[in-house]
């Protein structure tokens, strides 16, 4: 299977040192993070704020060089372009660049399988209970409430419809997700789910 490799750097004003906040926000805008807020009742509340690639398949071969399917490259050269991401609402693109090589890369179907399989533990979504849930959890937690006949949220259901279908639907998950009993499970949720 193909994939594109992308070797990226970021060009900042020489004030600007690698260890600065700045340089920090780039990689979070491409790869998203997580944030952990503690609240004064004493709990602690786990954020997971998505950058350019968090809903992509993608194998890292560096700090600065990733594998991603053909049809993800356009996200990521129009964050490189603009600066839009889902992390930071940025309004101007700020004073840095990026430069990028590219070129069409073979990748073999075990490297695609563990980036899926790693998509989907790192994909959540925010369930009715304003949480952030792993995707996986809560089609789970759909299927069990179909299956027992409870009345269900059918907005979050769309949500969960779309989040999955979007995996789904990617090039290399139609290529391996038979290799894969994780992935094979992931299809036979959506399945059940889209039956619904």
């Amino acid at each position: 299977m193909k994939g594109y490799f992308v070797q990226y750097k970021f060009i900042l004003p020489k004030d600007v040192k690698h260890s600065s906040y700045t340089y920090q926000k780039l990689f979070r805008a491409i790869y998203g993070y997580s944030q952990q807020v503690s609240k004064s009742n004493g709990k602690t509340y786990v954020y997971h704020r998505h950058g350019v690639l968090s809903k992509t398949p993608f194998i890292k071969h560096g700090k600065n060089c990733v594998v991603i399917p053909q049809e993800k490259f356009s996200d990521l050269i129009s964050f490189f372009k603009t600066g839009k991401n889902p992390s930071h609402s940025w309004t101007i693109k700020g004073d840095w660049k990026a430069v990028y090589y590219l070129n069409e890369k073979e990748i073999g179907e075990t490297d695609i399988t563990a980036s899926l399989e790693n998509l989907l533990d790192r994909t959540y979504i925010v369930n009715p209970a304003k949480e952030h849930g792993l995707l996986l959890s809560e089609m789970e937690k759909l299927k069990e409430s179909a299956e027992s006949r409870k009345s269900k949220d059918n907005v979050f259901s769309d949500v969960i419809f779309n989040e999955a279908k979007e995996i789904i639907t990617s090039s290399w998950f139609k290529e391996v997700y038979s290799k894969s009993e994780k992935l094979k499970y992931f299809h036979s949720l959506y399945t059940f789910l889209k039956s619904k």
